[in-house]
């Protein structure tokens, strides 16, 4: 999710960073700090984030995924929530082929001049490349790592399952394959035929819930688990 909303944030005059002091994404333009904090869906982590953020910035949003019905209780729930939390909104359209960002809620601004946010500031202007914001492990995704990563957000969404039933929800017909070969440790045999993922995939999902791919392939998961 970061490429698009720093793309918005860009867009608007700021200097736009990831990964600074903890924060997914910190932005600077005049004295106007802003920090958005990103999830694959919205969480009590991801308030407790964005409230702690408060102290030091002068708006903070958190960012999800757009959801599939924006009617959805929930959804509309979380947006009164952070209406009164003072916490903006931003949804990322991972599901459209052209990924942008839009701001649903600005927060109450507030300007912040403390050391949390002085020290924001200068990690910010003193970089000269910038880092993926919300990504704690970047790998090199390969056609095949692609594969696998699609296999494991299914299996994640629902449950164990044969090779032909992760082929019949859109996987590639080389599934059985990959789930034999198991080369990165993802996968293992429940039963006869059936798979589904290990720790150490479920640990890779968490750790890089925020990567585009990731937070992509699960949002289809959940399309196709709420289809079946």
């Amino acid at each position: 999710m970061y490429e698009p909303i720093k793309k918005l944030l860009l867009s608007q005059g700021f200097i736009v960073r990831g990964e600074v002091k903890g924060c997914d994404i910190a932005a600077v333009r005049g004295d106007d700090l802003w920090i958005v904090e990103m999830k694959l869906s919205a969480n009590i982590t991801l308030i407790y984030q964005a409230m702690e953020r408060q102290t030091a910035a002068s708006s903070v949003f958190v960012a999800i995924p757009r959801p599939k019905n924006a009617r959805d209780k929930n959804f509309c729930r979380l947006q009164k929530l952070l209406k009164k939390l003072e916490i903006g909104l931003i949804t990322v359209a991972l599901d459209s082929p052209v990924k942008h960002a839009e701001i649903l809620i600005f927060p109450c601004e507030k300007k912040r001049a403390n050391k949390k946010s002085e020290a924001i500031k200068k990690e910010i202007f003193g970089r000269k490349t910038d880092t993926t914001g919300g990504i704690t492990k970047e790998k090199i995704n390969t056609a095949y790592r692609e594969k696998c990563i699609k296999i494991a957000c299914l299996l994640e969404a629902i449950g164990e399952s044969t090779a032909k039933e992760l082929v019949s929800c859109g996987c590639e017909k080389n599934t059985s394959a990959i789930l034999r070969a198991n080369y990165f440790g993802w996968f293992e045999k429940t039963s006869a035929g059936t798979y589904n993922i290990t720790e150490s995939a479920r640990n890779y999902l968490r750790d890089n819930e925020s990567a585009p791919l990731i937070a992509y392939y699960r949002m289809k998961s959940v399309e196709i688990l709420n289809n079946l």
